[in-house]
């Protein structure tokens, strides 16, 4: 196999402007880009866990009270 040949001089430039390094999502953990940090997709599931949990507490509180009021 032949060797690759390698110049020093042909090393690409060094950037002239650095790139800002950006946030990560505190949802999903990937880099964003938004003002606040946050992906609006991920915002959206960040404000409605509260409800979902709401809804899912009053759905396992009903079961409950059926399954009681079957037993008695």
């Amino acid at each position: 196999m032949p060797e690759k040949f390698v110049d020093e001089s042909c090393k690409k430039p060094a950037p002239l402007y650095s790139t800002a390094a950006g946030t990560t999502c505190p949802v999903c953990g990937k880099r964003s880009y938004s003002l606040r940090g946050i992906h609006p997709q991920c915002a959206v599931v960040q404000a409605d866990a509260p409800r979902q949990a709401a809804l899912a507490a009053a759905k396992r509180e009903l079961a409950r009270s059926h399954s009681s009021g079957d037993a008695e």
